[in-house]
C-alpha cells in the first residue's frame, strides 16, 4: 500500500464517521484524491510511515479502532498510546461474544428489567447510556443491543446532543463491527434471553 493509498483509506474511514452522506461500504472505501493534492500535504510523512507499517485491512481496523475513541488526526494516530488503544480494541473484538455476555451480566445485576435499560425518564439519560459513559459497557455491546432491539430509534428522537452523538457513533460503527467479526445475532439474542429470563 502506497502513501496515497493510506491517505485515501484514511479519508474514507474518516468521512464515514464524520460526513452523513458518505458510507464506507456503499462506496467500497473509495474517495477521489488527486496525486498533486497529496504531494503538497504537510502531513504526508505520516501516511508514508503508515504505508510501511500496515496492510490495507489492518490500517482500516486501526483507523476504526481510533475513530470510535474520537481520535482521527493522522499525526495523533501513529503514537504508542494509540497503538495500545488498538490492541485493546482488537482484544474486545476477538472476545466479542464473551465480553457481551460479561457486560450483560453486569447490567442485569444493576437492573433486573431489560426494557428499563433504554428508558428516558424525568430528563435523565437512559441507564444503558450511563453504563456506557462510566465505562461499564463497551460500544460493541451498545451496537449489538441496538441491532437486536433497535433502541436508538427512540433515543434519536430526543433533543439531546450528547445522546445523539452516541446514537450516530453506534450507527457508524455497526457496519464495521459486523464486517470485522463473525457476530452471530441468534447466539447473542440467546445470551440476552438467558440473562433476562
Amino acid at each position: 500500500m502506497s502513501g496515497i493509498d493510506c491517505y485515501r483509506t484514511y479519508l474514507a474511514v474518516s468521512n464515514h464517521f464524520k460526513q452523513k452522506g458518505y458510507d464506507f461500504f456503499k462506496y467500497n472505501g473509495k474517495v477521489n484524491v488527486k496525486p498533486s493534492s497529496y504531494e503538497i500535504r504537510k502531513d504526508k510523512y505520516f501516511f508514508e510511515k503508515a504505508s510501511r507499517k500496515f496492510k490495507r485491512d489492518d490500517f482500516i481496523k486501526y483507523l476504526v479502532a481510533n475513530a470510535v475513541e474520537g481520535k482521527t488526526w493522522i499525526g495523533e494516530l501513529l503514537t504508542p498510546a494509540q497503538e495500545i488503544s488498538y490492541k485493546k480494541w482488537r482484544k474486545r473484538i476477538e472476545s466479542l461474544t464473551y465480553n457481551f455476555k460479561e457486560e450483560l451480566s453486569y447490567i442485569s445485576d444493576k437492573e433486573e428489567k431489560f426494557n428499563n435499560l433504554f428508558v428516558i425518564k424525568d430528563g435523565r439519560h437512559p441507564m444503558l447510556f450511563r453504563f456506557y459513559q462510566r465505562g461499564n459497557v463497551s460500544l460493541e455491546t451498545l451496537v449489538i443491543l441496538d441491532e437486536l432491539v433497535s433502541f436508538t430509534k427512540h433515543w434519536s428522537k430526543q433533543e439531546d446532543m450528547i445522546l445523539n452523538e452516541v446514537v450516530e457513533l453506534i450507527h457508524n460503527y455497526r457496519p464495521f463491527l459486523y464486517h470485522f467479526t463473525n457476530a452471530d445475532n441468534e447466539k447473542l439474542k440467546q445470551i440476552v434471553l438467558e440473562t433476562y429470563s
